[in-house]
């Protein structure tokens, strides 16, 4: 019985060490395609990027923060590929078929903007912030608006909406967790990082916001 025990434990062992090193051999490749890609401005493999991020997310996030890389690294790079992997299928999703989500820390704390409970924050364009002209260009275009009051509030807007495309702003983590979900439901979406997050009077490019919302063939 003690050999067979011996013989399980070595066994055991031998499988973890595998795993470890392919965990290993995985963590090399994808920071060599990282590396790679940042440097030269192409993009190689991204879905095994993304496959490996994913896997690995809790342990890359731990590992990038302790060796001095800033704050959401693993987020960014993760958001940076999925627009990649999304760009095509989203020029050819006609503008009336696509839906931008803004989140409501980009509103002034004077905001005088009402909550409304299916359609989030109803914009009066006062000027106080960059939002009002956003929608008047994204109303031009026939592209939908929702300013939402936080993450849980999206699926109700995708409910109701029932967009084929989706331009979403938001911090690194809200993107990447956001993301999870378009990646379920199969709807190609671009995520744009806030500049400076928060929870009130939060920046972000507005620029950036207009040209991925009309990101076309042409």
């Amino acid at each position: 019985r003690s050999k067979l025990m011996i013989d399980i434990f070595g066994i055991l062992g031998i499988i973890i060490a595998t795993i470890f090193l392919l965990i290993v051999l995985l963590l090399i490749i994808t920071i060599i395609l990282i590396s790679y890609s940042a440097k030269t401005k192409k993009v190689f493999f991204p879905r095994f990027i993304i496959f490996v991020l994913d896997l690995l997310y809790h342990p890359l996030k731990i590992l990038t923060e302790k060796i001095g890389l800033k704050k959401g690294y693993i987020d960014i790079i993760s958001n940076d590929m999925r627009n990649f992997i999304h760009y095509k299928k989203l020029t050819k999703i006609p503008f009336e078929d696509r839906i931008l989500l803004l989140p409501q820390c980009l509103r002034k704390i004077n905001c005088p903007s009402i909550l409304d409970s299916a359609k989030g924050f109803q914009c009066t364009k006062c000027g106080k912030c960059g939002i009002g002209d956003l929608i008047s260009f994204c109303e031009e275009r026939n592209i939908k608006v929702f300013i939402v009051p936080g993450g849980s509030f999206v699926k109700k807007v995708i409910k109701l909406a029932r967009p084929k495309a989706i331009i979403g702003v938001g911090c690194h983590v809200e993107l990447r967790e956001a993301s999870l979900v378009l990646d379920y439901l199969k709807i190609p979406g671009r995520g744009i990082n806030l500049e400076i997050d928060g929870c009130i009077e939060t920046k972000v490019d507005y620029e950036k916001i207009k040209k991925a919302a009309i990101i076309s063939e042409d």
